[in-house]
């Protein structure tokens, strides 16, 4: 009697690569079944450095993975997609060693693209899933379009980025939740609704905000897909490292190529008519109108130097760093403005309405109205403000942006020059390392030397010398008193029981056309010096009596500001370099040359600050 061999779909299947790891393979068939442990005869595996692995036929040598069993079928096709099945790899029956014998089975070979390329940019298995599951979620809305042609196409990725922020949480939530369900996936994206301008009908007060609203939003789009191609076109040379926010270096490309072609943006919108509110026009039509815009402005070539540019001036230390710039034509007076103060986007009082949150979540925008950020709570006015990092702003979900200060100091930048909105001030974040206590609080001088370097000091109205971030009451609250620095948790999941603890410094002043390198370098080198406490003025806090004192001697210096001798300068120097000494010792940090360099030039300028504030205010003693 002849036994019937089971086809090769019912046949095991050999692992050996990336799918031998049990959290890769649950991502992609949300199975994570029985494994033995088995050898492939007469292969032998490659591990090419900027390449997948794969096996290639080799008497005389084996290759070792895990047999797994009684898979579904439909696992089957989510592999072949992952393995992108006829052209990286190919699909095939072998014969594998068990413990109970041979056994036939089936494994991934090297396909035609595999065998031919020399490198392949796309090698990291994180980004490689990423991908997949975006490209599940691409397909379960492509399911929902008409025949092809360009419309379908432009409407479809008009409704990817519609959708973004919420096909970006379901892309995190694959990694926590594997292999969800092409019905979940509808139905989380119908849950999101897209964005409408119907309610502009019953809104005839928001009319005369609309223009600014709607050029928010097409150079959001446009930023979005510049930077998605940038990320996609130019993946090896932008890519970040775990845990930091992989959008980093592709979003600093986009925004300083958006922001040098803001010109030709504007007339392109001007030319299809979406440069103002046009009651036929709905909320999709000017996000295909933007995506038109984008195509329009892109090319690999005119973005290449703005990539090579970024990793010509790469400096990255060993410190995680974030960063939040606040914009608003008001200044400080966004919070508790009235209605109508701000012409331009009535303190942003309509952000939700127009759905800028899902326009700009890449940069992590949202208003800030010095509250609590809740879900539901309303229409509030306030800052614009941008949280790059941010993942999600309700749950306060985040990663470090970088580890390079001047990647940070040319993000800030980039963000001021996009914007086209008053910028007011710049929050920067340093990252604490677990479990080095703090030291003891700082210096007077130093904190002087800080305001210096990152503060607004310049004449009041009456063209006397202040520090205006302190005297204005910027930076000082009622109850709180003076918000130099504070210590902050940042999560990066929302089941992440260890956060990250952080010291964020609320000081320095957003400006236009300004280089933030120096007081990023600095707070970072002051913090890791001695670890000080942050100038918390709450009972609990550490040193809190210390603090008071240094909150009210620094409050006295802004309203009279002096130079600081010599002697304390020069303090303040030495802890720099023991800081950056210590970072590049324990943490990987910049090379003795960049140190050197750096201090050299930062000496240099607090001589010239220095001079400023001693000849009460003189902007020559600035000039080198």
């Amino acid at each position: 009697m002849n036994e019937t061999r089971p086809s090769v779909s019912d046949l095991p299947l050999f692992v050996y690569g990336t799918l031998a790891d049990p959290s890769v393979f649950s991502v992609i068939t949300g199975e994570t079944p029985y494994r033995a442990e088995a050898t492939l005869p007469a292969y032998e595996k490659l591990m090419p450095a900027e390449s997948f692995p794969y096996v290639v036929p080799r008497e005389g040598s084996e290759v070792r993975g895990f047999l797994v069993a009684r898979l579904r079928p439909e696992s089957f096709a989510l592999l072949d997609q992952y393995e992108d099945e006829g052209r990286l790899y190919l699909r095939r029956e072998v014969t594998v060693h068990t413990s109970e014998g041979p056994r036939r089975a089936q494994t991934y070979l090297a396909g035609p693209e595999l065998l031919g390329a020399t490198s392949l940019e796309d090698v990291d298995v994180d980004e490689r899933l990423a991908d997949f599951v975006r490209n599940r979620i691409e397909s379960a809305l492509a399911e929902q379009l008409p025949a092809e042609g360009r419309i379908r196409d432009l409407t479809l990725r008009a409704r990817r980025e519609l959708w973004g922020d919420a096909i970006e949480e379901l892309v995190r939530e694959s990694f926590e939740r594997p292999a969800i369900t092409s019905f979940a996936i509808k139905h989380q994206l119908a849950a999101s609704k897209l964005p409408t301008l119907t309610w502009l009908e019953a809104e005839p007060c928001a009319h005369k905000y609309a223009p600014a609203y709607l050029r928010l939003i097409l150079k959001a789009v446009v930023f979005n897909q510049l930077e998605e191609r940038i990320h996609r076109d130019f993946r090896g040379s932008v890519r970040v490292a775990d845990p930091y926010f992989e959008h980093g270096v592709s979003a600093l490309a986009a925004l300083r190529y958006a922001a040098d072609n803001l010109g030709p943006l504007g007339d392109m919108a001007a030319a299809l008519g979406v440069e103002a509110y046009n009651p036929l026009l709905e909320y999709v039509d000017y996000a295909v109108a933007a995506i038109f815009i984008a195509d329009e402005l892109y090319t690999r070539e005119h973005l290449r130097p703005y990539v090579e540019r970024i990793k010509d001036e790469r400096a990255r230390g060993g410190v995680p760093l974030g960063m939040e710039l606040e914009f608003s034509p008001l200044g400080a007076a966004a919070v508790g403005a009235a209605p109508d103060d701000d012409p331009r986007f009535d303190g942003f009082y309509y952000f939700d309405d127009f759905d800028l949150g899902g326009r700009l979540w890449k940069v992590g925008g949202h208003v800030d109205d010095h509250s609590a950020l809740l879900e539901g709570r309303g229409r509030v006015r306030g800052f614009l403000e941008l949280a790059v990092g941010r993942l999600k702003v309700l749950d306060d979900l985040s990663r470090p942006v970088t580890a390079d200060p001047v990647i940070l100091s040319g993000l800030a930048n980039a963000a001021v020059a996009f914007a086209e909105i008053k910028p007011h001030s710049l929050h920067v974040s340093i990252q604490l390392e677990r479990g080095r206590p703090f030291g003891l609080p700082p210096s007077l001088s130093d904190l002087v030397c800080l305001m210096v370097l990152g503060g607004d000091v310049g004449p009041d109205e009456s063209g006397r010398l202040r520090e205006r971030r302190i005297y204005g009451g910027e930076i000082v609250d009622e109850i709180a008193g003076l918000s130099f620095s504070r210590l902050n948790e940042h999560r990066g999941h929302p089941y992440d029981d260890e956060p990250t603890a952080v010291v964020a410094f609320d000081f320095p002043r957003l400006f236009y056309e300004h280089s933030y390198l120096d007081v990023i370098l600095a707070l970072k080198a002051f913090q890791l010096a001695d670890n000080p406490p942050p100038l918390e003025l709450s009972s609990w806090a550490p040193y809190h009596e210390a603090n008071r004192e240094l909150a009210k001697a620094l409050t006295a210096w802004a309203a009279d500001p002096q130079p600081v001798s010599m002697a304390d300068q020069g303090a303040f120097l030495a802890r720099l370099e023991r800081g950056l000494t210590y970072e590049a010792t324990q943490l990987e940090g910049h090379d003795l040359v960049y140190r050197r360099t750096w201090l050299q030039g930062l000496e240099v300028k607090l001589a010239a600050l220095n001079a400023y504030l001693a000849s009460g205010g003189d902007e020559r003693k600035l000039k080198p």
